[in-house]
């Protein structure tokens, strides 16, 4: 991998269905992070023995395995596992002179991912990465690109929320200008914890990933994407749902800034779902913007957490 003299910082945003690289520059103040020349994609799926029909251990059960510390990792489970590992193994090994830092989702230990509601759990994941000493939540890297990069929505505030919808929900809540570790447990629950009283998680309805699912499930279809679902007879009752649960979460955020005597400065909705919503007209936009307790934005820029992780791996 070549890069620009300046482009001297590789942030790694891997989620449940790909890996992207970024390359980043930070100005001689270190206050501004800004992307620089390369970029790849590499998705999961494209690997021979990738599984599509992959299901993820019950959380139930991972949480219980986690508290134990008795984490089995079944035979599906690491088959799967192992083929994220080798793709950043390659990717990693191809990366020379460059400072890197790596996002992942899920709750971690020390090692690797422990609890993992959207994939595969690998708990030793650092000890097989060269280059790498530290796994980032992706939630935390997301609203770190938004706070600090150039192209970011929260670097004019001190008090917002960050709600990044992919194949799950990325949680942040940024208080009086610094991040609040989600995985404290005395911190906000975060969107695959918070259940709506119809029994489903805020995350199921939310994030793209959740969305898609329950529609397939239900209506026996195939769509892939939200632009088409947006076209489906049915895509207005997946609104409706998806607005209750943006509203159940938002509600539930206001409680903590209450607590903290802080108003709410901004909400940023980013990611895949910053991204369909951002170029949705103006009456889908509104749904989401009126009558909030904050201004809400839509960042639509898909380097935002690999800008954050290399932030970070550059601290």
């Amino acid at each position: 991998m070549v890069l620009e003299r300046n482009d001297n910082l590789i942030g790694i945003d891997c989620g449940a269905s790909k890996v992207l690289l970024q390359s980043a520059k930070i100005n001689s103040n270190r206050t501004i992070i800004s992307k620089g020349q390369y970029h790849r994609e590499y998705v999961y799926s494209s690997h021979p023995d990738w599984d599509p029909s992959y299901r993820p251990i019950p959380l139930d059960i991972q949480i219980k395995e986690n508290k134990n510390k008795s984490i089995l990792i079944r035979k599906a489970e690491k088959r799967q596992g192992d083929i994220i590992v080798k793709l950043l193994q390659d990717v990693i090994e191809n990366i020379s002179g460059s400072q890197i830092g790596i996002c992942f989702p899920g709750i971690k230990n020390d090692n690797g991912v422990t609890i993992l509601a959207n994939g595969p759990r690998i708990p030793g994941l650092l000890t097989r990465l060269n280059k790498v000493d530290t796994l980032h939540n992706d939630s935390d890297c997301c609203i770190t690109g938004e706070l600090v990069s150039n192209i970011g929505k929260m670097n004019d505030i001190r008090n917002g929320i960050y709600i990044g919808g992919g194949t799950g929900i990325a949680d942040g809540i940024l208080l009086n200008g610094k991040i609040i570790n989600l995985n404290n447990d005395k911190s906000p629950k975060k969107s695959w914890e918070l259940i709506l009283p119809q029994g489903a998680s805020v995350e199921s309805y939310l994030s793209p990933g959740g969305i898609l699912k329950n529609h397939n499930l239900k209506y026996k279809t195939k769509i892939t994407s939200l632009n088409e679902l947006s076209s489906s007879q049915y895509f207005e009752e997946t609104l409706s749902n998806a607005i209750t649960a943006f509203d159940y979460l938002l509600q539930d955020r206001l409680k903590f800034f209450q607590r903290h005597k802080k108003d709410i400065e901004k909400i940023v909705i980013g990611q895949r779902l910053g991204q369909f919503l951002n170029e949705q007209p103006k009456s889908i936009k509104h749904i989401f913007q009126k009558d909030n307790i904050a201004p809400v934005e839509f960042s639509f820029q898909r380097e935002i957490a690999a800008l954050g992780a290399a932030w970070k791996g550059s601290c």
